[in-house]
């Protein structure tokens, strides 16, 4: 996915952000990094075809796209996603009554076990709690059988525990899959975690260039390197404000 030159702006403000370009690598999760305000949201909606720049173009496969699609699922943070008179197996099952997910979607039982709730697929979405419906919600886009998932930071209002084990299930499901992620995030330790890619965007709706992880593929939140890195990235992060 190349997002080109885009700008976006409200009457009477300035832009959001002016010019911005990102590549994000097929097969890869990119982190972008950023105090609240900054445009991130706003970038993401963009590139799932939900909000329309003044200027620029999204770009899939060298075809420009115009409007959203099931090959770009977009999870937010309000965990009120599901439909509430439906239940949880009725809810992922939802993109393939719809024709969203093709001959290829995988069925609810199988996406309940993925996403660690194997036993939930007759309880409703009120019966659930916040981290178990982040959870049904993601099983929902991989529904779809999706290329791309658009992550608005789906786990910041998660406690400690519940967004560590989601940090696992995403880790999970891509080793199986093949899933391009663009993930917005203000937490660093997140980043870290998660990231191959890090792009950094400052209170202006600038982009830095993409880095690679420095933790490399072996990500260890328990070791001097993840916390020394943390630390630096910090300290980076602060310089964005």
């Amino acid at each position: 996915m190349i997002l080109e030159g885009l700008t976006r702006c409200w009457p009477e403000k300035p832009p959001v952000f002016s010019g911005l370009n990102l590549t994000v690598e097929p097969g890869s999760l990119t982190c972008l990094l950023g105090p609240s305000g900054c445009g991130k949201s706003t970038l993401l909606r963009c590139a799932a075809s939900l909000d329309t720049p003044e200027q620029g173009r999204i770009l899939i496969d060298g075809a420009e796209v115009y409007s959203p699609s099931a090959d770009r699922q977009l999870i937010l943070q309000d965990d009120n996603q599901l439909l509430p008179w439906l239940n949880v197996a009725d809810n992922i099952d939802f993109p393939r009554r719809m024709g969203a997910a093709g001959s290829e979607g995988a069925d609810a039982d199988f996406l309940l076990s993925l996403v660690g709730l194997p036993n939930a697929g007759s309880l409703y979405p009120v019966q659930l709690s916040g981290g178990m419906r982040q959870r049904a919600v993601l099983a929902r886009a991989l529904a779809a059988n999706p290329r791309y998932l658009l992550l608005d930071e789906p786990f910041a209002a998660l406690d400690a525990e519940i967004r560590s084990r989601l940090h696992r299930v995403l880790a999970e499901i891509r080793s199986g899959r093949d899933l391009t992620i663009l993930l917005v995030t203000h937490d660093v330790g997140e980043a870290l975690v998660l990231a191959d890619r890090i792009v950094y965007m400052n209170a202006k709706g600038e982009l830095s260039p993409p880095e690679k992880n420095p933790l490399g593929p072996e990500r260890d939140s328990e070791s001097p390197d993840f916390f020394r890195e943390m630390i630096r990235m910090r300290r980076r992060y602060e310089l964005l404000l």
